[in-house]
């Protein structure tokens, strides 16, 4: 196996998990967005660690990737955030994904993919209240329900919306969202027609939004271990999932003024010793990172000096080398006092969520299960 992996360590997702449902209670169901690879971490291993914790739904954002969790045996039901092209609708009916509906045209194919399998599939219907991407307005939403009740091959299971805002400081916003969506949910009850499950709270929303629980939350970024933005208050433990792990590969002492890396960015000031880690931006470690970052060898920082290189960073490991070759390098991860991903998106002017989500396939997944 690579020197460079990503250790995804399941007891700090499960005990995630357990917060989010005691801080939520037993009412509302969980839907743990998977999309993404799992935000980086796999989405095999976590949708069937999901399953094993007894969350309710998964959700993904391509077709793809929910035929992927039916192919390794996941059985839970998989709701699709985004809207299948035609060409995808048969995946969506045999592998009995549920689907994201905001119009009656959309209706109309499903309906027909459905019919023409012989099969009867659920489907939710998505309002939008102020994101700005997918969804019927709340005023139309009734209508759309109906249309979707009078599709024989249809079932009207949920309604959802999304927050665009819910992790700000300022409650305005998200409060009008859902106001805007209890209205829309009590016009689609006012023409007689059950909404089903009714959920909008994402990570913002299950934090701070206690009202907007419904009968389901979608957690995200909180299932990994991060919180969404930095204006939230930290109200909940959790603890980073993936650790984004290698190895000191070489080691060797410089004179000063030794330029290192590309470009010659940094030059050594005095007499060091430079070690190199098999990792770079082609598996997701941001060249930005370049002369900014730090990594934690056996607990200790190292700065990142030169560039970062598309397979290789280099580390000053200063003037009296107490490492050795091969020593374990942590680029991220859960460890107190590292550096984690939220540290990264920091430096690279981005979000904790890019952070795990870059992580490349190159890097291997290694789920790390201690027994409590």
């Amino acid at each position: 196996m690579r020197a460079t992996r990503a250790l995804i360590h399941l007891d700090n997702f499960r005990r995630n998990i357990r917060l989010i449902r005691r801080h939520t209670g037993e009412r509302p169901m969980l839907c743990l967005a998977v999309k993404a690879d799992a935000y980086g971490h796999g989405i095999t291993g976590i949708g069937t660690a999901a399953e094993e914790c007894g969350v309710e739904y998964l959700a993904v954002a391509t077709v793809d990737e929910a035929v992927e969790l039916r192919s390794a045996g996941i059985r839970l039901p998989i709701l699709l955030y985004s809207l299948p092209t035609p060409e995808e609708l048969p995946d969506v009916v045999d592998h009995d994904i549920t689907a994201m509906i905001s119009d009656p045209e959309l209706a109309d194919m499903l309906d027909g993919a459905a019919r023409a399998r012989n099969r009867r599939i659920a489907v939710h219907l998505k309002v939008d209240t102020g994101m700005g991407r997918i969804g019927c307005t709340p005023a139309d939403a009734p209508a759309v329900a109906s249309h979707i009740a009078l599709c024989g091959n249809l079932h009207l299971a949920g309604v959802s919306t999304h927050f665009a805002v819910s992790d700000s400081a300022d409650t305005t916003f998200t409060a009008d969202q859902i106001r805007r969506f209890n209205a829309a949910v009590a016009g689609i009850r006012g023409v007689g027609i059950d909404p089903g499950v009714v959920h909008a709270g994402n990570s913002g929303g299950v934090l701070a939004y206690p009202d907007a629980w419904y009968d389901m939350v979608r957690p995200g970024i909180v299932a990994y271990g991060y919180y969404p933005s930095g204006e939230q208050e930290r109200t909940l433990d959790i603890r980073p999932v993936m650790e984004l792990q290698s190895r000191l590969v070489f080691i060797k002492e410089v004179d000063a003024g030794t330029p290192v890396s590309y470009g010659a960015t940094w030059r050594a000031p005095h007499r060091t010793y430079i070690g190199t880690v098999p990792v770079g931006y082609g598996d997701g470690y941001f060249r930005v990172l370049s002369n900014r970052a730090r990594v934690s060898i056996n607990g200790v920082s190292y700065p990142v000096v030169g560039r970062v290189c598309m397979d290789q960073i280099m580390v000053d490991l200063g003037p009296v080398c107490t490492v050795a070759r091969y020593d374990p390098v942590v680029l991220f991860g859960p460890e107190p006092g590292g550096p984690d991903a939220e540290e990264l998106a920091g430096l690279c002017n981005t979000i904790p969520y890019e952070i795990t989500c870059a992580v490349s396939r190159r890097v291997p997944r290694v789920y790390v299960d201690p027994v409590p």
